[in-house]
C-alpha cells in the first residue's frame, strides 16, 4: 500500500512538474503582442514605478500635516537623584512625603540622598493653527499632483511602447525586404554569369551584379544590428533584462484611428498636476504668511510619583491651554513668506509656458497625421508602381531585352519604394500616438 501511495505521489508530483515547466516555456518565449507589452510596461517600468513612489512619499508628506488637527501623546519615566536642597523638597512635594520634621533647617540644608521616580504622560492638542492648516490644504493638493503626474508617466511610457513596438516591427520588415531583394540579386548575378559564359554580357555587367550584391550585405547587417538595438529598447521600456529574447507578434499595419478634432490640452493628466501644484504653491505662501498669527494649543499631563523603582505610588495632574504669539523672529517668517511667494510666481510663469508649448505640439501632430496620411497613399501608390516596373524590366531582361544596369536601377527603385511604404505606416501610426497623448486620447486604437 505505502508503495501504490509512493508511485501516486511520485507520478502527480511529474505531471506538476511538467505543467510548471510548460507554463514556464510558454511564459518566457518572448512573444509578445502590443497589449501584452503595454500591461508588461504598466507593471514593471521603471519610470512608471519612481512615479507610484512619489505618489506614496506626497502621501506620507500629507499624513505629517495631519499634527495640525490631531493630537500628539508623549510618554516619559525617569529616575532622579540628589542632595541639592531644592530638588529633594522638590521630590518629596511631588511624592507627597513632606511633613513637620522637613522643614527643620538642619534637614531643609542638608537632605541627603533623595531618590524619585516619575512617569508622565503628555498630551498636547492643537486647537487654532491656520498657517498648519493652509499647510496641510497645500500637502493634500500635492497628493492629487503627484497623482496625476504618475498618470501621465503611465501614459508617456504606453507612447514610447507603441512607438518602439512599431519600430522593432518596421525594423524586422526592413531586413526581410532587403535580404528578399538580396535573394533576387542574387538570382541575377546567376542568370548574369550564364549570359557571360555563353557571350551575351560584358564583365562590367557582371561586376555591377557583384557590387550591388556586396552593398545589400552591408545594408543587411545594418538593418540587423537596428533590430537588436530597437529589441534592448523595448525590453528596457518592459522593465525586462535588455538582453532577453523578445519577438512582437502583431504585424505592421496601419493603425485604426478616428479624428475628432480635439484641440484642448486641459483635461490632460499632466496639466491637471501642474495645476494641482500650483494651487499647492499657492496655499504654502498663504501658510507661510499666516505664521505671523497666533496660535492655541491645549495641553494635559499626568504624573506618577515615587521614591522607589517601579512604584507609582503618588499622582498629579495639569490642564491649561496656551496662546503663543511670536512677534519677530529675526524676520525668518517675512523671508520665508517672500520666498514662497517667488516659488508660487515661478510655477505660475512654468505653468504658461508650458501650455504654450503643448498646445504647439498639439498642432503640429494634427498637422503631422494628415501628412503622414497624404505620404503614406503617394508610397502605397509609388510602391504598387516601383514593383510592377521590376516586374517588366525582369522578364525583358530574360529576354535579352533589357541592360543590366536599368535593371539593378529597377530592383533598387522597388525596394527603396517598399521600404519607403513601411516606413510612411510607422510615421503615421506614431504620429497618431503622439496626438492621441498630447490630447489625452491615449485611450484610443
Amino acid at each position: 500500500m505505502n508503495r501504490k501511495l509512493l508511485t501516486g505521489f511520485m507520478i502527480t508530483c511529474l505531471i506538476l512538474a511538467g505543467i510548471v515547466t510548460n507554463a514556464q516555456e510558454t511564459s518566457g518565449d518572448g512573444a509578445f503582442t502590443l497589449d501584452e507589452a503595454l500591461l508588461l510596461a504598466s507593471e514593471n517600468n521603471r519610470e512608471v514605478l519612481k512615479a507610484l513612489a512619489e505618489v506614496e512619499e506626497a502621501k506620507g508628506n500629507n499624513q505629517q500635516a495631519l499634527a495640525a488637527f490631531l493630537p500628539s501623546v508623549e510618554l516619559s519615566s525617569g529616575y532622579s537623584t540628589s542632595n541639592d536642597p531644592l530638588y529633594a523638597f522638590g521630590f518629596k512635594l511631588q511624592q507627597q512625603g513632606v511633613t513637620m520634621a522637613d522643614f527643620d533647617p538642619a534637614v531643609i540644608n542638608s537632605p541627603g540622598q533623595t531618590n524619585h521616580f516619575a512617569t508622565q504622560v503628555m498630551v498636547e492638542q492643537p486647537l487654532i493653527n491656520v498657517d498648519a492648516w493652509m499647510g496641510k490644504g497645500a500637502a493634500n493638493n500635492q497628493v492629487k499632483a503627484t497623482e496625476q503626474k504618475s498618470e501621465y508617466t503611465k501614459e508617456y511610457v504606453s507612447f514610447m511602447v507603441k512607438q518602439t513596438y512599431y519600430a522593432l516591427q518596421l525594423a524586422q520588415n526592413r531586413v526581410e525586404v532587403m535580404k528578399k531583394a538580396q535573394g533576387t540579386t542574387d538570382a541575377y548575378l546567376k542568370t548574369a554569369e550564364d549570359n557571360l559564359m555563353q557571350g551575351y554580357l560584358k564583365d562590367a555587367d557582371v561586376m555591377a551584379i557583384k557590387v550591388r550584391q556586396y552593398e545589400q550585405n552591408a545594408l543587411v547587417m545594418e538593418a540587423e544590428n537596428q533590430v537588436e538595438n530597437v529589441k534592448e529598447t523595448l525590453n528596457f521600456l518592459m522593465g525586462r533584462e535588455v538582453s532577453s529574447p523578445i519577438e512582437v507578434t502583431d504585424s505592421i499595419a496601419q493603425v485604426a484611428f478616428s479624428f475628432n478634432n480635439a484641440t484642448s490640452i486641459m483635461s490632460r493628466s499632466d496639466i491637471v498636476a501642474m495645476q494641482y501644484g500650483l494651487e499647492a504653491h499657492k496655499k504654502m505662501s498663504k501658510s507661510d504668511l499666516l505664521k505671523f498669527a497666533p496660535r492655541i494649543n491645549a495641553f494635559g499631563a499626568y504624573n506618577l510619583y515615587d521614591g522607589d523603582f517601579g512604584g507609582f505610588g503618588y499622582d498629579s495632574y495639569m490642564v491649561g491651554v496656551k496662546l503663543q504669539w511670536k512677534l519677530f523672529n529675526g524676520g525668518r517668517n517675512m523671508g520665508k513668506y517672500k520666498q514662497s511667494k517667488a516659488t508660487y510666481n515661478k510655477a505660475l510663469v512654468s505653468y504658461e509656458d508650458y501650455l504654450a508649448k503643448e498646445n504647439m505640439e498639439l498642432s503640429k501632430a494634427i498637422r503631422s497625421i494628415a501628412l503622414a496620411q497624404s505620404q503614406l497613399l503617394t508610397y502605397q501608390l509609388a510602391s504598387e508602381e516601383a514593383l510592377e516596373s521590376l516586374r517588366i524590366r525582369s522578364n525583358r531582361y530574360d529576354q535579352g531585352l533589357e541592360s543590366t544596369s536599368d535593371l539593378l536601377t529597377a530592383e533598387t527603385k522597388a525596394e527603396e519604394s517598399t521600404l519607403k511604404k513601411l516606413n510612411a505606416i510607422y510615421n503615421y501610426n506614431v504620429a497618431v500616438f503622439k496626438y492621441q497623448l498630447l490630447a489625452s486620447e491615449a485611450d484610443q486604437q
